[in-house]
């Protein structure tokens, strides 16, 4: 292999050939009419594509290479060994129901650019019954055995995917390019049929056979902080973190509530706050003014540097994914977006329990979190720095970074004086609790050592999460073994580096400098980064 440069124009174009439905959320044309191939053919091209491509990035030599590049080859080093070792353990077509639902590929051609988006879409939606069929087949096998959980999760993503097809002509975007309705009437018929099937076929046969665990084990666990966040941790360790920065931030938390409502204790103060709150046909304009604020807090006071381009709009989480965003979540645009439009989600309200956690001072934490300066400016800037916005980093964002600094957002925004009261800062504490318990779940969870149900007792005993809220974030931690702790280490990382710089530099620091430099190279892991951008230095 000639360069590093020569095997990843070769490695990518062979990848987004296998996984069409990734390319668009990096900006790669050419692929946006197509869905994925689930065939027994194509997972031995995926397998041997995987195998063949860790063999020669080894055989390129480092040398010669820049330390932007160096740190890329580190991230795909570590992505092909990790895909190496999953495709040896497990068939994953055969463990994964939700896979087989191509709703989400329909749905991410009306919030992102797309040459063609009525002929994108027709196309997609008239490969949706063969893309079902070929799940139906694959989860009927004998070896099949999804864990229990992510059956039923599939079941909820099929009934609000249907909801969302149902509703799909009435998207603006597509009454504003549509011209001939008919066509595409005719193919979302046939695409929530087969998704009904599907459902059927979840709920009649595979339900009743799903037996598997979702447990990674501690080999695996340890392998991903190995080589996706490059953490000098193992399970054992990051579980003390864990369980120390739980132990500190309730004594916090408590102490705070002493002095909020002497006597009453953390549930009391709480329920309190949460009584607080906007109407239901009000929540999406309370959390556009709470974005808005932040986002003319953030410029006024020069906390970072804005990229050239950049808008946010808050819209209602899509229907499939509700049964696993309790309340907001975020979608980045991609780098080729020319406006770098991101999506803010906020869940409808169905439960009056889940309207008290959409409470005025938590929502005004939570937008400081997922938009400015959190997660929406710091995906924003990647897009706008060539040397972030590789193929490499993007497609190995690490959650100890980009989790780690919008938790990190929500301290900064309490010390800047945006969200100065007793109150915001009790609530910045008890969703910081809630983070640390992510690093004690998620290493005791995803290697057996934690059932679900423990897992979610804890949540309700910890948290005074209500049952519903504590199941949907444990069912996307079941799914993404390793995420979960990334917010309290990496927010934590984040905090021990800014004093480490702040003494390095006395009188001479300079809060918008540092976070300028911790943003330049993209969400990839945070001990990457600051080797590169302030050790190298």
């Amino acid at each position: 292999m000639s360069s590093f440069s020569d095997f990843c124009d070769e490695y990518f174009k062979k990848y987004f050939a296998l996984h069409p439905t990734e390319a668009i959320h990096y900006g790669i044309g050419g692929y946006d009419h197509l869905l994925k191939d689930y065939s027994d053919e194509a997972y031995a091209e995926e397998k041997a594509l995987a195998e063949e491509s860790l063999r020669k990035l080894r055989q390129v030599s480092v040398k010669g290479l820049t330390p932007d590049e160096i740190i890329d080859y580190a991230l795909m080093e570590g992505r092909l060994t990790i895909e190496n070792y999953e495709f040896k353990k497990e068939d994953y077509r055969l463990k994964w129901p939700e896979i087989y639902l191509p709703v989400p590929h329909v749905y991410i051609l009306t919030v992102r650019p797309t040459n063609d988006i009525i002929g994108n879409l027709l196309s997609r939606l008239e490969a949706m019954p063969e893309a079902v069929a070929q799940g139906i087949s694959n989860l009927s096998r004998p070896e099949s055995n999804p864990p229990k959980l992510w059956t039923r999760m599939a079941i909820a993503s099929a009934r609000g995917g249907i909801t969302f097809l149902d509703n799909l002509l009435e998207n603006p975007r597509i009454k504003q390019a549509i011209r001939d309705p008919h066509p595409l009437e005719g193919a979302i018929g046939k695409a929530e049929r087969a998704v009904n099937d599907f459902g059927d076929f979840l709920a009649g046969d595979l339900l009743s056979r799903s037996d598997g665990i979702y447990a990674v084990g501690d080999e695996h666990y340890h392998l991903l902080l190995k080589k996706r966040h490059f953490l000098s941790h193992d399970a054992q360790s990051l579980l003390a973190l864990g369980e120390s920065l739980f132990k500190e931030t309730k004594k916090e938390l408590g102490a705070l509530a002493e002095e909020v409502a002497p006597g009453q204790g953390i549930k009391e103060v709480t329920r309190r706050i949460q009584e607080n709150h906007p109407p239901v046909d009000e929540l999406i304009p309370a959390y556009e003014n709470a974005m808005k604020a932040a986002r003319q807090f953030v410029k006024e006071q020069s906390l970072v540097s804005f990229p050239p381009r950049e808008e946010l709009r808050v819209v209602p989480t899509p229907e499939f994914r509700r049964h696993e965003i309790p309340f907001a979540a975020y979608l980045s645009p991609s780098p080729k977006d020319p406006d770098q439009i991101g999506y803010y989600y906020v869940t409808p309200v169905t439960e009056e329990d889940l309207l008290r956690e959409h409470n005025w001072t938590g929502l005004e934490n939570t937008s400081v979190h997922e938009s400015y300066p959190g997660h929406h400016l710091q995906f924003t800037i990647a897009n706008s720095i060539p040397a972030a916005a590789t193929l490499p980093r993007l497609m190995n964002e690490s959650s100890v970074f980009y989790e780690g600094w919008a938790l990190y957002c929500e301290q900064l925004m309490q010390e800047q004086g945006l969200l100065k009261s007793r109150e915001h800062r009790f609530v910045m504490l008890k969703d910081r609790l809630w983070r640390a318990l992510r690093i004690i779940i998620d290493v005791k969870t995803q290697t057996g050592k934690m059932s679900y149900d423990e897992a979610a007792d804890l949540m309700v005993r910890e948290l005074s999460f209500p049952r519903a809220q504590a199941e949907a974030d444990l069912n996307w931690y079941s799914q993404s073994p390793s995420i979960p702790m990334g917010y309290a280490s990496g927010w934590s990382m984040i905090n021990r580096l800014r004093e480490q710089e702040k003494k390095k530099w006395g009188s001479r620091f300079s809060l918008r400098d540092f976070h300028d430099r911790l943003l330049s190279a993209g969400s990839i892991s945070l001990p990457l980064v600051e080797k590169r951008h302030f050790y190298d230095s």
